[in-house]
């Protein structure tokens, strides 16, 4: 016969806790948006998906444009700010890691830019990463889909020796030069992060 367990005691004070938790957070969303438009703001809300389940290449013809946050195997989620300086930030309501992808060319070939800052993602032949507010082919980025369900993005034009050069995050959200990167570096690792809101209509 099942035997009913009393329930704990202090259970009033763990929801009042858990209360107190929900609208802290809540608080800090609103401080942390409070510079972001109406569409930024919806943009970030809806960000919270990882995109495990897109291992193919069928949203890459045509020329598609996705709203993703990248969220690095660091745990950093990557930024493009006003000045144009990449970095990380492990605020996941932080309006620079809003970002445009948009495919170029077949084959996974992608551009990368800040929703908010209107800067390209670009790296030049030294592997430096740096913001282009005007596109060109240093903005141009392969997505390569790794065997651990991450993603690393290379960049076409730029190489060291013959070897490629990835966007990467450092464990303390920096940016790495693309000569100091490699394919197997959790710091070249990222989960691109669906948006709800792409999900209801099928994007």
């Amino acid at each position: 016969m099942p035997r009913w367990m009393p329930l704990p005691c202090n259970l009033p004070n763990l929801l009042s806790g858990l209360y107190l938790h929900i609208i802290i957070l809540l608080g800090s969303v609103c401080v942390a948006c409070s510079d972001c438009t109406p569409e930024q703001l919806a943009a970030i809300m809806n960000c919270s998906k990882h995109e495990r389940h897109a291992r193919n290449y069928d949203y890459m013809e045509g020329g598609d444009v996705r709203i993703r946050q990248l969220f690095s195997r660091t745990q950093w989620f990557l930024t493009v700010d006003d000045y144009g300086n990449i970095n990380g930030t492990q605020d996941p309501t932080n309006c620079y890691s809003i970002l445009e992808v948009r495919t170029v060319s077949e084959g996974g070939v992608l551009a990368i830019k800040g929703v908010k800052s209107q800067y390209y993602i670009s790296m030049n032949r030294t592997g430096l990463l740096q913001g282009k507010k005007i596109y060109n082919e240093n903005c141009n980025f392969k997505e390569i889909f790794l065997e651990n369900y991450f993603n690393a993005y290379s960049s076409v034009k730029s190489s060291r020796d013959g070897k490629e050069m990835f966007i990467a995050l450092s464990q303390k959200g920096r940016p790495l030069r693309g000569k100091k990167t490699r394919r197997e570096h959790i710091a070249s690792h990222f989960i691109p992060m669906k948006c709800r809101e792409e999900e209801r209509t099928g994007v």
